[in-house]
Parts: structure tokens; C-alpha cells; sequence
């Protein structure tokens, strides 16, 4: 792996780590607050290749295993018996899966060339991107049920869970929407990058 690309990985790792120590905005006439954390996995996934977005994902996940507190409660090895930790492992897969599915249609919008083309692109970004989403939710949810049910000894229906994470998914909508926007902004100013392989 070439030096830029290592840099690149350690730096949306860095920025992932980073996110949990910004302020959560409170949203009005909900529970929920906004948190970056998903908003720079989504980045990492726009701005770097497959492999590099997994890689730069796995690295924070590292970084919080070996005791770091880069994950929301904390970190250390005991982490991975947090229901969240579901989570940590879908952003690596959600990351791998945004640069695969979206990335490119992201990149082929700033070439694309009047209004049904630019509407092609758009929902073929949009359909990887909730594909990506869709990835991260089914690990997590699937994982916080199993830590609930076997290690807490907690009865919880995998419904229930789906259910209640419906506002967070679209909270996470509207973030991978925000991450779109910066990331086509700042590949377009990007010297070296061939937007041309991509306007096909």
C-alpha cells in the first residue's frame, strides 16, 4: 500500500475517533441526538476505495479494542460484550459498502450531464447508499440481540430492536446525505481525481 494511501486510512480512522468527542446536537421534539460518528464513516466511504475504507475502519476498531476511548463509552477488549459493539463492526462493512456501491455514482454526478442523468446518478447513489445503511443496522441489531439474549440473559424480540431503531436510520438518512454533498465538493477540487472512468 503507497504512503498516501496509508496516510488517507490512518486519517478518516483518526477523524471516526475523533467524532465521538464532538457536541451531540439535541433534535427537537425527539429522544435522539445527532452524532458524527456515522456522518464520518460515510465520508471515509465516499472519499476512499473499498479496500482503504475497510481498512481505515478497522483501524479505529483497533484503536478502541487495545483500550483507546474512541468508542461512545469508552474502549477495551471488554467492549465487544457492549450491545453497541454491533455497531463498531457494521461501520467497517457500511464504509467497504459505500465506497463499492455509492462512491462511484458520487464521483460520476460531477461529470453527469443534464437533468435525467443527474437523476440516474442520484438514485443509483441513493439505493447503494441505503444498501450500505441497511448492512450496518442488520449486523448491529443482530448483535445487540445476541448480547442481550445470551450474555445479559435479557428476553428482547429482534422486531422490537428493529423497530426502535427506525429513527436512527433515518437520522442516518439525512447524514449520509450531508456526507454526499462535502464529499463530491471535495473531490471535485481534488487535482488527481478522474471523474471521466467514472461518467458512464
Amino acid at each position: 500500500m503507497r504512503s498516501k494511501n496509508l496516510l488517507l486510512c490512518a486519517l478518516f480512522a483518526a477523524l471516526t475517533a475523533v467524532s465521538v468527542f464532538l457536541p451531540k446536537i439535541p433534535i427537537p421534539g425527539t429522544p435522539l441526538m445527532f452524532t458524527f460518528q456515522t456522518f464520518f464513516v460515510f465520508l471515509t466511504g465516499l472519499m476512499l476505495e473499498p479496500r482503504h475504507a475497510l481498512i481505515s475502519q478497522l483501524v479505529y476498531m483497533a484503536l478502541g479494542l487495545v483500550g483507546l476511548p474512541v468508542f461512545m463509552n469508552g474502549g477495551g477488549l471488554s467492549y465487544v460484550l457492549e450491545p453497541s459493539f454491533g455497531f463498531i463492526i457494521g461501520f467497517a462493512v457500511c464504509a467497504f459498502l459505500t465506497s463499492l456501491l455509492a462512491r462511484r455514482q458520487v464521483i460520476a454526478s460531477l461529470k453527469a450531464e443534464g437533468r435525467r442523468d443527474r437523476a440516474l446518478v442520484a438514485l443509483k447513489a441513493a439505493l447503494g447508499a441505503l444498501a450500505s445503511l441497511l448492512a450496518m443496522y442488520v449486523i448491529a441489531i443482530i448483535y445487540m440481540y445476541l448480547i442481550y439474549t445470551l450474555y445479559l440473559g435479557q428476553s428482547t424480540a429482534l422486531p422490537v430492536l428493529a423497530v426502535s431503531m427506525g429513527g436512527f436510520l433515518l437520522m442516518d438518512s439525512v447524514k449520509f446525505v450531508l456526507a454526499a454533498l462535502i464529499g463530491a465538493a471535495v473531490l471535485r477540487r481534488l487535482p488527481g481525481a478522474d471523474t471521466r472512468k467514472y461518467a458512464g
